[in-house]
Parts: C-alpha cells; sequence; structure tokens
C-alpha cells in the first residue's frame, strides 16, 4: 500500500552508506584508464554479456548483490539488473562485476542483466544460477492520514479517505468476524490522546473504517481503556472513570451481524449493562479455560477476580446488579496497569505502565485464581530503553501486549513469545518465556536525527519508527501486527512482503 514510501525512506536512510561502499568498490585514480586496467574497460558491443555468479546467493530487501561476469563496461548509467523482474538499484559496474541492492519482492529470483548502448539494440543475459530470495517483515501503514496543514479528520471511511486516529489505545479481534478489529480510546493526559472516546472498528476485508461504539454507547466516558471477549457475542469495555459506585466494566451483546460490502453500518452491540461497578479500571480480561474476569483498579493497585457464573447471570437477564468482586493482591497506590493472559491459561502477564515493567502471576488451577506475581522483565519505576535478560531490562511506558507462538520453541513447556508496545521506548519490544527482552520494531533510520520517533515505513529495525505505540493485536493466520500509532494518528501494520 506504501511501497513508494517504502523505497524511498530506504534510499535515503542507506543512502551514505551506500556511498561509502560504492567508493571503495570503485575507487580509481585519475589516470587511470581502460587501456591500463582490463576491469575498468568499457562495453564492447560487438563481445557476448556473461554472468559467471552471485554472491550472496539468498537474502532479501535490500541485500548487497555481486554479479560476477564478463563485458558489463565501466558505466552504472548504461547497465540494468532485474531480480525477480523487479529492477534493482544499481550502486557501481566494472567490467568483471557489478554492485547493486536487491528490490522488494523479488520472488522468483531470475537475474537479468541489460546493457543499453546509445543508438544500439539492447544487450541482455539472463544468469544461470537463481537468487533465493527471503521475504522480510515489513512496517507500513494500514489506514489514517493527516491533512496538509498538519491537523486531522476523525471519519469514518475507506482506508485511504478515514481520516485519523486520537487515541488508539487498544486493539482487539472479534472473535466472531475475524476481519474486524475494534480499537478502544481513551482521551486521558498525553500528546497521544486526542479527538473523541468512540470506539473504531477495521474492517480488513472490505478496507473501511467504521464506528462500533460512541462515548454516548459507553455510559458518556471518552476513556475507554480495553476491551474483551466474554464469548462471541458478548464483549466487556473496561472504563476509566472516578465514581467507585458507577460501572469500572461495561457489558454488551450483540444485536446484528457484520456488515457485507457496502454496509457501512458497524453499530452491532447494544444493551449495555454494568458487569462490575469499581472506579478508575484500566483492563479487562477473561480466562481462556475457566472464563473468570479480571479487571484492576489505578485506585490501590488492586487486582480483582469476577465469577463467571454471575457474568453470564447478567447477560442471560437473570441478574439484575453488578457483579461481586473479590480481589486478589494489590501492588500500590496509583498503580496503571494491563492484564493480558497466557492463552493456555497457566499465568498472566501484568504490564505496568506508569511503573515501567512486567511482572508474572502465575494460575493456581486448584483455587481457580491467580497468585501474588513477581517480576520478569524491567523493574519497577526505572524509566529507560534497555534490552537485556530481566530486571536488566529497560521500558519506558510498556503497554498493551500479544502472545504469539513462535515455531522455534515447538515442545517445549511455553511456545509464546510476548511482544508488546513500549509507548515512549518509541518501539515494538519482544519479550520470551525467559525474560530476555530485545527491540522487535522501530527506532530506525538513524541517519535521519537523533530522535527515536517519528514517522517512517519500511524494515523493521533499520528504518521503521513509531511515535507513541499504545495498541497491538495479532492475526495468527497471516502472522500480521497491527498497532496503534498514538502520536501519528495511524494504524500500522507489520507483515511480510506481499502482505503489506
Amino acid at each position: 500500500m506504501k511501497k513508494n514510501k517504502i523505497m524511498k525512506d530506504y534510499w535515503r536512510v542507506c543512502w551514505m552508506a551506500l556511498l561509502l561502499v560504492a567508493l571503495f568498490f570503485g575507487s580509481c585514480s585519475d589516470d587511470n584508464d581502460s587501456n591500463g586496467d582490463s576491469d575498468n574497460a568499457a562495453f564492447d558491443p560487438n563481445i557476448p554479456v556473461q554472468v559467471s555468479g552471485i554472491n550472496p546467493t539468498t537474502g532479501g530487501f535490500g541485500q548487497r548483490l555481486v554479479i560476477s561476469g564478463e563485458n558489463f563496461g565501466n558505466d552504472p548509467s548504461i547497465v540494468n539488473v532485474f531480480v525477480g523482474g523487479k529492477k534493482a538499484i544499481v550502486i557501481n559496474v566494472k567490467n568483471h562485476s557489478i554492485y547493486c541492492l536487491v528490490p522488494s519482492q523479488a520472488y522468483s529470483g531470475e537475474i537479468e542483466v541489460q546493457i543499453s548502448n546509445g543508438d544500439n539494440p539492447v544487450v541482455s543475459t539472463i544468469a544461470e544460477a537463481k537468487f533465493e530470495y527471503v521475504r522480510k517483515q515489513l512496517v507500513s501503514t494500514l489506514c489514517g492520514s493527516r491533512r496538509d496543514d498538519g491537523g486531522y479528520d476523525t471519519k469514518d471511511g475507506p482506508f485511504n479517505d478515514c481520516g485519523a486516529f486520537g487515541s488508539p489505545n487498544w486493539l482487539e479481534f472479534d472473535p466472531k468476524y475475524p476481519h474486524l478489529v475494534y480499537v478502544a480510546a481513551d482521551r486521558g493526559a498525553g500528546d497521544e490522546n486526542e479527538g473523541n472516546g468512540n470506539m473504531r472498528i477495521l474492517d480488513l476485508k472490505n478496507q473501511y473504517v467504521g464506528t462500533a461504539l460512541t462515548e454516548g454507547d459507553m455510559g458518556g466516558t471518552n476513556r475507554g481503556r480495553a476491551l474483551a471477549f466474554f464469548d462471541e457475542n458478548h464483549m466487556a469495555v473496561a472504563v476509566d472513570q472516578g465514581d467507585e459506585l458507577r460501572a469500572a466494566v461495561y457489558g454488551f451483546t450483540r444485536n446484528r451481524e457484520a456488515p457485507q460490502a457496502g454496509d457501512h453500518n458497524y453499530k452491532m452491540w447494544g444493551n449495555r449493562l454494568a458487569l462490575v461497578n469499581f472506579k478508575e479500571c484500566n483492563t479487562v480480561a477473561f480466562h481462556p479455560v475457566d472464563g473468570d474476569m479480571y479487571f484492576n483498579s489505578y485506585n490501590k493497585g488492586q487486582f480483582f477476580k469476577v465469577d463467571k457464573k454471575q457474568i453470564q447471570e447478567i447477560f442471560d437477564g437473570t441478574r439484575t446488579t453488578p457483579a461481586d468482586k473479590e480481589v486478589l493482591f494489590q501492588m500500590d497506590n496509583g498503580w496503571e496497569y494491563n492484564i493480558r493472559i497466557h492463552p493456555t491459561g497457566n499465568y498472566a502477564y501484568i504490564v505496568s505502565i506508569n511503573k515501567h515493567y512486567i511482572q508474572r502471576t502465575n494460575y493456581d488451577w486448584a483455587s481457580k485464581r491467580f497468585v501474588t506475581p513477581y517480576i520478569i522483565a524491567g523493574t519497577a519505576e526505572r524509566a529507560d530503553y534497555v534490552d537485556g535478560i530481566g530486571t536488566s531490562a529497560r521500558f519506558h511506558n510498556p503497554y498493551q501486549g500479544v502472545f504469539v507462538k513462535n515455531p522455534n520453541y515447538a515442545g517445549q513447556e511455553d511456545e509464546y513469545d510476548f511482544i508488546l508496545c513500549d509507548k515512549l521506548g518509541q518501539c515494538i519490544r519482544k519479550i520470551t518465556p525467559q525474560g530476555k527482552v530485545t527491540t522487535f520494531a522501530g527506532r530506525g533510520s538513524a541517519s535521519l536525527n537523533n530522535n527515536p520517533w517519528g514517522y517512517v515505513d519500511g524494515d523493521l529495525r533499520q528504518e521503521a519508527r513509531f511515535d507513541r505505540p499504545k495498541g497491538i493485536a495479532y492475526d495468527e493466520a497471516t502472522d500480521t501486527y497491527y498497532i496503534g500509532d498514538g502520536s501519528n494518528r495511524r494504524i500500522r501494520k507489520i507483515a511480510y512482503e506481499g502482505e503489506e
């Protein structure tokens, strides 16, 4: 969708490095000429052009590639190289070698060299060897844009005309319609929190942005912090408000099916009910096996449990009051965090947003409750950006995360990495089951300036930049991530080439 921008940013970022390599590859003194150096000989149209080899034989977009052979000449302006049918950037040419960069989406790997010499016919040759192209994951922009004056509109519309996202705080897939992604909005303090508190919806199949719930639908709140699904027809929304006698989590029932092509009515949820009352709620989650609900309060850092049966009774209409709640443990006053439960239900991560670290709480299957947590990565109240193991790692406002199955862990006790947004770390991080923290995407394009933030698509680490990323959703079927990029007001996408 944004291939031209990706290519433009790529070459701008790499240009200085390429110049240095080109100088090394092709430097020669002013008095060198073709008579004294056969490698600097000009192209001879009377001699066949031959390709004898390539190095390396495998790689991806941006890979430096040397093509060896005969009679390439010494003028890069007349030499074209195609890899997999895509035009490569030619950096330098010697009579026996061509230095170029592999283009994107060069899937077939066929290498063709063309030489255009004035009015003479184009000379073309195809290498016997093929380049084994490895697809790379890239960051692109799914939707969202600003006006020329830097401002933006918040509106429904197709991906190429949907305005922008004032506060893409939390992303979640619809369990019944996996082409729909909900985007909760939080209008709390922070540069990334603007616009309104409406819950948006991304229709990936029809490439349209709609509105799922308005502020009015959510009881007048503009701080929808998170959402989760009790089942495919019942949704819970955590709302951040200051009255403990009002709802901390609202429940909604699906009252219509997903719109088809041409229908842009995404108001599929109604019958708002208070599932549980309290104040300053930041998160909600359901245990994937036992079905109990968990939520928190910023107030004293309480970690609450609500029995599944009471939630079911509320949705069935047999219970007319909010559910009872039980405090399993608490952190301290003013503890803002998210809860993410492992797909197996064996444990949950507590992502402490304003305390900058990640805890793990194991699930006691006998008592059906989570137990006292311990630190898995980072250190409380030590905000920074540091990759490392366990408490040596540093985060700066970690936010939403998702568990992603790693095929390299097949057969191990835990087969999932945790991929999360590090808001003021300005990147996407990865935590292994052992607590090793690395940077998955972002903080690239170092040649632009010294800032780690920005808006750049492209290679995960070499190019891509985010600006206060917060929300993230993962599609296992396509191995694709969707990122709520806060201050860029856009939905970004991480996918393999051809899917971006």
